[in-house]
């Protein structure tokens, strides 16, 4: 175990934040942490990185030696950089305050700098940086110093799809490099090639910390259908919950045997699609999302 958590609650004047939260990582792992706006990932950052402190519980690290200040590495969801700045300066002086060497820093300088395209920029000012760029320069002041733990919040955040795949791949290389990651993103989809266990945070409270497989097998499957036959009384009578969109319903299922009571009632050689499915990480966060609402109401 590299680091875990154990009852954490916090709250800022009346407003809880966070509510008796347990979770860990591993040495080398990478944990996505999802929820809606508000739901405590920042917070639970921030109580990791002790720039707060909780009001219960604990934050043990198991790592040794462990240096808070120079072995981690934080993307903030805010981004921190210094405008007036040039990109060059700036990364040697993040990386100073790491506590790493001039002739250790240009090096990894260089390195991030063509991975990320940015060599013609380096003496650019990061304020005339378009801000697909600026992001790649926070990223870079946090994996500079090859940090053991890192912590990414959003790293995502206004990318454009090709900006994406090409920070999915610079987290690959530092798993790759040893760091062990947690990172939030409200692209759920793209967590399933990445992660290898999902923390989901609702209003403050774990919803599940697991591997996406043990998340795929407790929460079924989805049928997608499109039958003139089918009919949404048949699906509301049967009790499984579904979506329809212009005559094909997709319907979520516990188990795939269940989709027998569907096709027993419909011709299938009039089927114009068929397929049945592991339901989503971004379905099923829409569907505890929906259970939870449920609950409260």
């Amino acid at each position: 175990m590299f680091l875990e958590a154990k009852s954490i609650s916090k709250s800022f004047g009346d407003k809880r934040a966070l509510q008796d939260v347990t979770m860990n990582i591993k040495e080398n792992e990478v944990l996505g942490v999802i929820g809606h706006n508000g739901a405590g990932k920042t917070t639970l950052f921030k109580l990791l990185l002790s720039m707060y402190q909780p009001n219960e519980g604990e934050i043990v690290v198991h790592e040794s030696p462990f240096h808070l200040k120079n072995d981690v590495g934080y993307l903030p969801e805010e981004r921190g950089l210094y405008a007036k700045t040039d990109v060059y300066s700036q990364l040697l002086a993040f990386g100073y305050l790491k506590g790493k060497k001039k002739q250790v820093l240009v090096p990894q300088i260089h390195f991030w700098l063509d991975y990320f395209e940015l060599q013609h920029d380096k003496h650019q000012l990061v304020a005339n940086l378009s801000k697909g760029n600026q992001q790649k320069v926070q990223f870079i002041t946090a994996v500079l110093h090859q940090p053991k733990l890192l912590i990414l919040d959003e790293p995502f955040s206004g990318l454009d799809p090709l900006h994406v795949e090409r920070f999915t791949d610079a987290m690959t290389y530092m798993k790759q490099q040893g760091s062990t990651m947690l990172y939030s993103s409200h692209l759920i989809k793209g967590m399933e090639q990445l992660t290898d266990r999902i923390l989901l945070l609702k209003q403050g409270e774990v919803v599940f910390q697991e591997c996406i497989e043990a998340i795929r097998s407790r929460y079924g499957y989805l049928c997608t259908i499109k039958n003139p036959c089918l009919q949404k009384d048949m699906l509301i009578e049967l009790g499984y919950p579904f979506s329809a969109d212009n005559g094909t319903y997709v319907i979520e299922l516990k188990q795939k045997s269940d989709v027998n009571a569907i096709v027993n009632q419909i011709p299938l050689e009039q089927n114009e699609w068929f397929t049945i499915e592991p339901m989503s990480l971004e379905a099923i966060f829409k569907r505890v999302n929906r259970e939870v609402q449920k609950v409260e109401q």
